[in-house]
């Protein structure tokens, strides 16, 4: 993975800054922040899977969500560039996004503290999420069967 992320880096004329690689799920992805040819501060995520399994949000997800939103008005990082590449039966795609400048508010899917936000960054979520509504999808988030697991009718 490690070889491909920089290969990746060099086919997106991105340099990978030293000193954050970033893990995901089951080892598939892998994240650094980079820099474009520019100077402007990225990010190269590359995601692998086996030829017969390059479909669906893992590996169209950051596309697909480009061209229904685009940047979503500076409120969501660009997608800067793609690219795709094989070796052994091994799918893998590089997207190369900007990187948001912004401190993380948690780093815990679970808050366990108030967040002390100004009224205008509630103003810019709830815009943000108008426009994502908005937005015609066929994508499914959960499928109805898992939902009706905990729920089941009576």
């Amino acid at each position: 993975m490690r070889a491909h992320h920089r290969r990746a880096a060099d086919a997106l004329a991105a340099e990978v800054e030293p000193g954050g690689e970033f893990w995901g799920w089951a080892v598939r992805t892998l994240g650094a922040p980079a820099r474009t040819v520019v100077g402007e501060p990225a990010w190269l995520r590359l995601v692998s899977a086996s030829h017969d399994k390059v479909y669906g949000k893992l590996w169209d997800g950051a596309v697909t969500a480009h061209q229904a939103l685009g940047d979503l008005d500076g409120r969501r990082p660009a997608l800067l560039g793609v690219h795709d590449t094989g070796e052994d039966g091994t799918a893998y795609r590089a997207e190369l996004s900007a990187r948001v400048s912004e401190p993380v508010l948690s780093d815990d899917p679970i808050l366990h503290h108030p967040l002390d936000l100004p009224d205008a960054w509630w103003t810019d979520l709830t815009q943000a999420l108008e426009k994502l509504a908005a937005t015609p999808t066929d994508r499914v988030a959960v499928r109805t069967q898992y939902m009706d697991r905990p729920t089941p009718n009576t």
